[in-house]
This record gives structure tokens, sequence and C-alpha cells, in this order.
């Protein structure tokens, strides 16, 4: 393990603070959809940890510009927690949807979407500490592996869902409701796609 002064460790420890509100948010939204009751309450809720991301993200990004040596390459820092603050952005995004628009129960392909994002969040929730350790950075591209695994099994679920969709259409303000709320619930299990990436390549240029 190498050693960490004060001022790295608060890198480290903002980054896990940011995995970790993704994947409450994740949740939450998984449990709004699943449940569909309270939606107002429950997006409310959402909404919150929209903000909390906020404040950790200009925490991070203010202790960037004031750190001069940084643990790890700046514009990689940079990278992942904008990264990691879209997942929770559009998150809020979608809980949004289902308030602005009244949307009916979810549909079995939505639910199975949220359930694969929040898969995603809990291996980016997992991945996010080894970045402290040396020794531990190569377990990290399993994690990253993982969240590939589940944007692909995720793309073809929306595949599905917007093939359905057309195949039986009905009000056509109906379909581009569902036909949104489905790409943003995708843009959400993207941008987990995207934290793997400023992962993996720390990872490698650590090692």
């Amino acid at each position: 393990m190498f050693s960490l002064i004060p001022r790295e460790i608060a890198f480290f420890e903002l980054l896990d603070q940011a995995a970790r509100n993704a994947l409450v948010a994740a949740r939450e939204l998984r449990d709004l959809l699943e449940d569909y009751r309270d939606t107002e309450t429950r997006f409310l809720g959402i909404r919150q940890r929209e903000r909390e991301g906020d404040r950790i993200t200009h925490e991070f990004l203010d202790l960037l510009d004031r750190t001069f040596v940084v643990p790890l390459e700046r514009e990689d820092l940079y990278g992942l927690i904008r990264a990691l603050d879209d997942v929770v952005d559009t998150i809020d995004a979608v809980a949004g949807q289902v308030v602005l628009y009244q949307m009916p129960r979810p549909s079995s392909h939505g639910i199975s979407q949220v359930r694969l994002l929040v898969r995603g969040c809990e291996a980016i929730d997992q991945a996010i500490p080894l970045l402290r350790q040396r020794r531990l950075l190569r377990e990290i591209d399993g994690y990253c592996i993982e969240i590939n695994r589940l944007e692909n099994l995720a793309d073809s679920v929306v595949r599905e869902a917007l093939m359905e969709l057309f195949a039986h259409p009905t009000d056509p303000r109906e379909v581009l409701k569902w036909k949104e709320f489905y790409q943003v619930l995708e843009d959400a299990i993207d941008h987990t796609e995207n934290v793997a990436d400023c992962l993996r390549g720390i990872a490698i240029k650590a090692i």
C-alpha cells in the first residue's frame, strides 16, 4: 500500500461518498418504480441525492483546484467525479419524468432496466475504494467488466421495450413519453459504463 497524506485521503473519501450517493439514488429509483406509491415524495428524496451529488462534486473540484500534487492524474480525477455526478443527475431526470408526465405504473422493461442500474452502481461502490491501494488496482478491471456486461444487458432490454412500444402504438403522446423514459433510463446506465471506463484508465496507468 502506498502512503497517503491527509489531503490525498480527502480525494478518496469524496470519491467514496460520490459512489455511495449514486448507489443510494439508484436504489431509491428502484424502490419508486417497484412500489410506485408516494411518487412525489420519493422523487423529492432522489432530488436530495442529486443535490448531495452536486455538493460532493463541487467540494471535490475545489480541492482539485487547491491541490498542487494530487494522488492520481488530474484529468482522470476530474473525469471520474464528473462521470459519477452524471449518474446521479440522470437518475434524478428519470424520477422527474415519472412525476412530470404522471406516468402509469412502469412496465416490466423499465423495472428490469432500473435493477440493472442498481447492480452497476453496486459494482462502482465496490470498485472505487480500491483506488486507495495500488496492490488492489488490478481488481478494478473485474468490476469494470461486470459494469460493461450489465450495460449490454440493459441495451437489450431497451431494444425489446422500444420494439414492443412501436409494435402496439396507442396515443402518440404516450408513445413519446415511454420512449423518452426508456432512453433517459438507458442514459443513466450508460453513465455507469463511463465511470467504468474512467476507472479502467486510472488502473491501467497506475499499475
